[in-house]
């Protein structure tokens, strides 16, 4: 295929939503030069404003009928702005096209720069890549932070030992610990670790900090069963897996298998020894296989709009979409096309809703697994819709079964919760103003971007626990108040009371219920005179059950 025309089919994807700049262009085996594409994919999308307005101006789709928009703009920034040209025959009929008007086009493009204030080449202010640190995960199973920090001051980096204030990316050649994840080390912008030996050997992994948080969140314990609901391309399953430094499972779940493919390279490089990855769908799982049925702990990242991306100029595809959308509008319509952008914004709106129902449907579905004690759900969207609606959506239809995670459990250092004024009404739940402030809470968002953003891509994260069957009597949210057996106990407490019992009834074969009429014949017992070392066993033998609970509990989120 011609490369101008496949740079205009990959533009037409992009406008469609239908890929990420990198997966369309150095991740397609259909392209043959991938840097060349990739970069004029870039550069096109950079100088989309001023490329648009000579376009519009010049009435260039308007003489030139075969032409579309996509190629024409491609064309265009070949011709105004590569000293080389348009790399093509002038034989080619599409080169002729815009070579007919080329004093016109200079002359608009001239007079484009001018309109928009560009700085230089027809590149505005704000249009350039938004320069976000570099984020870098330390893989644990293979080194310490402080090993890592160690390398990089011997190879000539500065180690600062707190992270700039305000808040902003390191300066030139330091680095910093990040002040929520103790992992992870902040580089300064586009820094290329691609080569540094650690790396190519899996000590690093390069990862967005927001990425980083439903792994963070969801805590497994070393020895348990977890599913990665939507895995690939698998770096939130190797953090999984360093978290809980290779022990018990994790079943990672995708239905592309050239995406499962590459999670199961990224993570033998990391050196995760407990993944089985399955190339199939999450909503399709059996919840009572012997290892289904073990399963304590899920994670999903189902899809979503991604509109919270921005990273590595995926934050043009959003604004070139849309002016697309609405210059064929313009184009193709003689009324303006207000009905056509109404529409337009009602195909979103249906849209959301369908990834939000989607959604909804995977978190229901995680809830079936029969012993699931903790779920995180993740989005990178910004969107409330896929967000705070999806939320109160589910605990509508599964409180008072499921709960909402504290904030002392999701992060408590993080300064950006959810947003109230989208939490829904939830009858016996929500109700007032400080009750939708109380579930926000609970949630975590990242806004994207910067200065007034994270400093990252822009994420959403909320945690949910299954309530112990004894609490369910007295269940009342927790800032109402709960009140059980007569003194006021917070859901944890009883929750943690409620797990144990129900892990030690699972190790001896004993039902919580038979556990429940057994302590109470022994007390029993032990009052009408029974042997009072066999009492005192008993609750020597609580206590240590307590404390292995403790232990395996991924109660530990802060």
């Amino acid at each position: 295929m011609n490369f101008y025309k496949q740079a205009a089919d990959i533009l037409d994807r992009l406008g469609k939503k239908e890929g990420s700049i990198k997966g369309l262009t150095l991740g397609n085996a259909e392209v043959t030069d991938k840097k060349r594409m990739y970069a004029v994919i870039c550069e096109t999308l950079k100088h989309n404003t001023t490329l648009s307005l000579v376009l519009h101006e010049s009435k260039l789709l308007s003489l030139e009928k075969k032409l579309t928009r996509s190629l024409a703009l491609l064309l265009l920034h070949d011709f105004l702005l590569q000293t080389r040209g348009i790399q093509a025959s002038d034989a080619w009929p599409m080169k002729q096209a815009v070579m007919r008007h080329k004093a016109r086009l200079k002359a608009e493009f001239v007079k484009a720069k001018i309109k928009v204030g560009a700085k230089k080449d027809g590149l505005i202010e704000g249009e350039d890549e938004l320069l976000l640190p570099r984020y870098v995960r330390v893989n644990l199973l293979m080194k310490t932070p402080q090993q890592v920090i160690d390398a990089f001051i011997a190879d000539g980096w500065t180690f600062l030992p707190e992270p700039p204030s305000p808040p902003a990316p390191p300066p030139a050649n330091t680095f910093h610990l990040d002040e929520h994840l103790d992992f992870m080390l902040v580089f300064p912008p586009k820094s290329d670790l691609h080569l540094h030996p650690l790396y190519v050997s899996g000590v690093l992994i390069l990862q967005d900090k927001a990425s980083c948080f439903p792994a963070a969140i969801l805590a497994p314990p070393k020895n348990a069963y977890v599913i990665d609901g939507c895995a690939a391309p698998g770096n939130k399953t190797s953090q999984l897996a360093m978290g809980m430094g290779n022990g018990g499972k994790i079943i990672a779940c995708d239905l592309d298998l050239r995406r499962l493919n590459i999670l199961k390279r990224l993570t033998t490089k990391a050196g995760c020894t407990n993944i089985t990855a399955l190339n199939t769908s999450f909503l399709t799982l059996d919840t009572t296989t012997p290892d289904n049925s073990k399963v304590s702990h899920i994670l999903l990242d189902p899809s979503c709009s991604g509109s919270g991306i921005i990273n590595r100029l995926d934050h043009l595809v959003d604004a070139y979409a849309e002016e697309q959308e609405q210059a064929t509008i313009l184009e193709t319509t003689t009324t303006g096309g207000a009905a056509e952008r109404a529409a337009a914004e009602e195909k979103k709106k249906e849209r959301l809703k369908s990834l939000g129902e989607f959604q909804v449907e995977c978190v229901s579905k995680a809830m079936t697994f029969p012993n699931v004690r903790k779920i995180s759900y993740s989005t990178c969207s910004i969107y409330a819709e896929e967000n705070e609606h999806v939320v109160t959506t589910l605990l509508k239809k599964h409180w008072p079964t499921w709960k909402l995670t504290p904030r002392a459990k999701v992060l408590p250092t993080w300064h950006r919760r959810g947003y109230p004024s989208e939490v829904c009404d939830i009858p016996g739940l929500v109700s007032t103003d400080e009750d939708r402030a109380k579930i926000a809470d609970c949630v975590v968002r990242a806004v994207p971007g910067g200065p007034e953003g994270d400093l990252m891509n822009g994420f959403f994260v909320a945690c949910f626990e299954r309530v112990g069957k004894s609490s369910l009597p007295g269940l009342t949210p927790v800032w109402k108040g709960s009140s059980i057996g007569g003194s006021k106990r917070t859901h944890e407490e009883v929750d943690e009371m409620d797990e144990t019992t129900t892990v030690s009834a699972a190790t001896d074969g004993t039902s919580p219920s038979k556990k429940k009429k057994n302590k109470k014949k022994k007390k029993k017992t032990t009052t009408n005179g029974g042997d009072a070392g066999d009492s005192a066993s008993g609750t020597a033998g609580a206590s240590k059950e307590c404390r292995v609970e403790d232990d395996e509990t991924p109660d530990g989120d802060e």
